[in-house]
This record gives structure tokens, C-alpha cells and sequence, in this order.
């Protein structure tokens, strides 16, 4: 069960360090913002950025307590 905890700790890691892309990515954004269709389609990259970065730290998040509770 250890290869779990390692293999979703490091997943947890890199959601972690996709959410923090995407904050510089927002503030890019918010900074060059000009309101038009550029701005909308940057957004709505940056959520799927966001979603995916989430869905892996939740999914490595939850590798690892159930590697832990299964050691």
C-alpha cells in the first residue's frame, strides 16, 4: 500500500501545482483583461485548467488516505 501513498501524495502535489498555474493564469488574465472575445475563450480554458487540477488533488488526496487506512 505504499505505492499508493506515494502515488497519490505526488498526484495531490500536482494538482496543487496545476491550482497555482491557474492563479497566475488568472492574474494574467485579470491584467490584460480588454472584454472581448479573447478574454472569454482564456477563461474558459483557465476553468478547465481549474476543474482538472482539482479533480487530480482530490482523486490523489483520496489514494493516499485510503492507502493509509489500508497499511
Amino acid at each position: 500500500m505504499q505505492y499508493m501513498v506515494y502515488g497519490g501524495a505526488g498526484m495531490a502535489v500536482m494538482g496543487l501545482v496545476g491550482i497555482g498555474f491557474c492563479v497566475r493564469l488568472a492574474g494574467r488574465i485579470k491584467r490584460d483583461a480588454d472584454a472581448g472575445e479573447d478574454t472569454k475563450d482564456r477563461m474558459q480554458t483557465l476553468v478547465a485548467l481549474n476543474t482538472a487540477s482539482l479533480g487530480i488533488a482530490f482523486i490523489g488526496l483520496a489514494a493516499a488516505t485510503v492507502g493509509v487506512l489500508m497499511s
